[in-house]
């Protein structure tokens, strides 16, 4: 399934947001990083052809105003973990989880738009393993 991945202003925010579209199957992703905001096309029935497809055959969200955005990274991965907020609990509770339950978490923070700008929050920033300058964390 071939996608198209453009960068586009977010509609919450104004800050670069990923679009991310299929063009074979009409399904849109988008969703940014640094507000949280989310809004997906998908299609539920795939057991019909795509020109007999009605409105009930898809599932639309947005997430208009969300809480904000998360970016989780551990050192046993190459990869950052980010998603959307839609309430504050969520993030009470993912913040309690991290804390509590995880020991190998490299990187925690939210960033969320409040009055008109972006503010980013270090909730754990414990530094990589290694730097770039092959430096261990015993050697620092």
């Amino acid at each position: 399934m071939g996608s198209v991945i453009d960068y586009i202003e977010c509609p919450n925010c104004k800050c670069e947001a990923y679009d991310d579209f299929y063009y074979k199957t009409g399904e849109q992703y988008i969703n940014c990083n640094n507000c949280g905001y989310h809004y997906s096309a998908t299609i539920i029935n795939r057991d019909k052809n795509l020109d007999e497809l009605t409105e009930t055959d898809w599932e639309i969200k947005e997430l208009k105003n969300p809480y904000g955005s998360y970016r989780i990274k551990h050192y046993d991965s190459d990869i950052t973990q980010c998603g959307g907020l839609e309430y504050e609990q969520e993030f009470i509770n993912l913040k309690k989880w991290v804390e509590e339950e995880t020991t190998d978490v490299e990187y925690f923070s939210i960033s969320r738009f409040v009055d008109g700008e972006i503010k980013v929050e270090d909730i754990i920033d414990n530094g990589p393993k290694t730097d770039s300058a092959g430096f261990t964390e015993e050697d620092r």
